[in-house]
């Protein structure tokens, strides 16, 4: 799976607007918004998901359960949330594969890099 050093590199050295890089950069701030310390890499971010979610991670799932946080004790959490959505919207925009999981999109992104 791609790591975060990955998509830093991405975001600091792709001079252009491509999908690729807006997936890095929306994949980075919601790893930094998630309210752990010492998040760092999207695998973990996957696992604190999945602990919270306790579904399978696609777009409408995690949509949902963004929908039941209160910002007031939530804001970050649906920040990151918001990050990842928008993520499934970059990709499902370029490629059209309905309920794809959040790990597998991932593993396509990061395949895309090698």
């Amino acid at each position: 799976m791609i790591t975060s050093e990955e998509l830093i590199n991405v975001v600091e050295n792709d001079s252009t607007e491509s999908n690729f890089k807006s997936v890095a950069e929306n994949l980075l701030e919601a790893i930094r918004d998630w309210p752990k310390e010492n998040l760092s890499e999207p695998i973990e971010l996957i696992s604190e998901l999945k602990l919270e979610i306790k579904e399978k991670l696609t777009f409408e799932n995690i949509e949902r359960f963004s929908k039941t946080l209160k910002v007031e004790k939530d804001a970050w959490k649906i920040e990151s949330l918001t990050s990842l959505l928008k993520v499934f919207e970059i990709e499902q925009n370029e490629n059209d594969d309905g309920e794809i999981e959040l790990e597998v999109l991932l593993e396509r992104v990061s395949n895309r890099r090698k």
